[in-house]
Order: structure tokens, then C-alpha cells, then sequence
């Protein structure tokens, strides 16, 4: 099927030839990503210099087909730069080796965004005075019933950590306490006596300290895909300017690599520009609608135990 559009402000038709394709690696982790997708050719419909192939302007000021428009516009804008936030996230956890998802709650029906936000970056303060060079990437959701929490992902912490506790209510000593609980009481002191709580890797304990459901994450790209999924999830009722994810500073992320291929089938396009390195496992791969697009994502370690299937044909 044929297809025209304005391109540029001329009148032009729209060709598919050829790939464009990227690659993304994280020397530090192992972690590779490939995608490709069928390049767009406009060609005009004459002439450059032809006034003929120019478009015309018509003034549609205030008009219901402008402002259909314009929403079209910021919507599209509004999409694109969720995908790059969401793909700067995911690279950047999996660029860090973070191993552990903290996440923390409010008991209260919290739906105060900019509060959210104050009481996180005061955890973070407090957690980077206890653990120096403590790294987080992480992302702001709301529940259903409202109340925000936060998802982050984090160094896994160390079992016990040394800390400065006043004893008997009269000289500051260091003391051994358990890091999760050391990080619940954190969190706490800034929402309120039992009105927070955290889950860290799956552990949650009930009023009574006993341990809950353990959640362990099946890899690191998965960790970075359940982390990075909250920055376009439920998009479209977002708070405008503002900010859903973040991340603490010294997180060196790669650039990706991009080219272009020639037209040819999808099949010889992996053969020739994608590769499982020896040792990686297939994390996510998946082919888009008719054959147009193709993403991959692989990781050092044995198979998952629901290996992706394999591209047919």
C-alpha cells in the first residue's frame, strides 16, 4: 500500500529499505541489548526546488482540527520521552550489578507526590551517611488506592551493619544491628512510628517480625525491566513535570551503537547482525508486527527456567 505524507514541508512518499540497527553492551555486567526496525525512506515528489512538490500552509489558528493536532503532538512527545527516560533507567541498573529491590511504603493512604519525593531523598541522605558510596536507581508508583511508594534498586546490602546508637539514653557507641532492620527504622523516622514499612529482595515482616513471601529477582535485566516498567506505566495520568524516576550520581552509563543494514529478510538480518555471546542466556527477545521489528536482550548466566522461544522460520 502506498503511502504520502509531508515530510519537511514537502510532499513526499514513504519507502522501507533497509535496517537500522543498535546494539547496546554494559562491558562492566555482560549485559547486551539488540533491536532493529525497518528504515524509512521519504522520497519528494518531484523536484526539490519544484513549488509544485512545496506543501502549502493554510493558517488553522484555532481551529478543532489544529488543536486535534497539537494534542497528537504532545502526546507523541510526551511518548517519546517516556521511552528515553525508561531506557536510561534500565541501563542504568543494569549497568551497576545492583543485585537487591528495596522497596519502601506508607501505611497511610499517602498521596502527596511531592511529599513522596522529600521523605525518599531524606532516606537516601540518611542510607548514604550509614553505607558510604551507596548507589540507587529508582522509580515512584502510585497503588491502587492512591498512596505512593517507591521501587529501588540497590547494592545488596550486608548482613549487619555498624552504627552510632545512643546506649542506655547516655554516650553514643557503635553498635551491630541487622541492616534490614536498621533500614526499616530509617524509613520510619521519616514517615512516622508504624506508619511505614520496606520490602527488601521479598522479605517483608508482619506486626509480629515474622518473615513474609521471599521474591527473589530472576536476573539482572529483569530486575532492570520490573524498575524501569513504573516510568510508563499509566503514562497518560501522570503529574506534569515531574519527575517519576531518579538515581544517584557516578552511574556511568555506554552509549548505544547504531547502523545500517540493506534491504533483506528478517531471518539473514539476525544471522548476520545478532549474536548470543558464549556463556549468555536469551533474557527477552520478541519480533513486532509483521516482521518489521526485532529486540534482544541476553545476559551471562545459564538459561531461565522459561527460556523465550526460539525466532521461527
Amino acid at each position: 500500500m502506498e503511502r504520502y505524507v509531508v515530510h519537511k514541508g514537502v510532499h513526499c512518499q514513504v519507502f522501507e529499505q533497509g535496517w537500522r540497527v543498535k546494539t547496546w553492551k554494559a562491558e562492566a555486567t555482560g549485559q547486551h541489548e539488540f533491536m532493529a526496525w525497518k528504515r524509512r525512506v521519504y522520497v519528494p515528489l518531484g523536484d526539490w526546488d519544484d513549488p509544485a512538490v512545496r506543501a502549502t500552509e493554510i493558517d488553522q489558528s484555532d481551529t478543532e482540527l489544529e488543536k486535534e493536532r497539537e494534542a497528537e503532538r504532545r502526546r507523541r512527545s510526551a511518548e517519546k520521552s517516556a521511552a528515553r527516560a525508561k531506557r536510561t533507567c534500565r541501563h542504568k541498573v543494569k549497568s551497576s550489578q545492583f543485585s537487591s529491590l528495596l522497596t519502601c511504603t506508607y501505611r497511610e493512604n499517602m498521596t502527596d507526590f511531592d511529599r513522596m519525593r522529600r521523605d525518599w531523598h531524606s532516606m537516601l541522605r540518611k542510607l548514604q551517611r550509614v553505607i558510604p558510596g551507596f548507589r540507587a536507581v529508582y522509580a515512584f508508583e502510585p497503588q491502587d488506592r492512591g498512596a505512593w511508594h517507591v521501587h529501588a534498586c540497590i547494592d545488596r546490602l550486608p548482613p549487619w551493619l555498624w552504627v552510632k546508637e545512643r546506649v542506655g539514653g547516655l554516650e553514643w557507641r557503635e553498635v551491630r544491628v541487622r541492616s534490614w532492620d536498621y533500614v526499616r527504622r530509617l524509613w520510619r523516622s521519616i514517615v512516622g512510628a508504624d506508619n511505614g514499612n520496606i520490602d527488601l529482595d521479598g522479605h517483608r515482616r508482619t506486626r509480629h517480625g515474622l518473615p513474609g513471601k521471599y521474591r527473589a529477582a530472576e536476573s539482572l535485566a529483569k530486575l532492570a525491566g520490573y524498575v524501569s516498567k513504573y516510568l510508563t506505566k499509566d503514562y497518560e495520568n501522570g503529574i506534569a513535570g515531574r519527575n517519576r524516576w531518579g538515581s544517584t550520581q557516578g552511574l556511568d552509563v555506554a552509549k548505544p551503537v547504531t547502523f545500517d543494514m540493506p534491504e533483506m529478510p528478517l531471518c539473514e538480518l539476525v544471522g548476520l547482525a545478532f549474536e548470543v555471546p558464549e556463556g549468555h542466556r536469551i533474557v527477552s527477545h520478541r519480533v513486532g508486527q509483521f516482521g518489521k521489528f526485532w529486540v534482544m536482550y541476553t545476559e551471562p548466566g545459564e538459561p531461565l527456567e522459561r527460556p523465550s522461544e526460539a525466532l521461527a522460520g
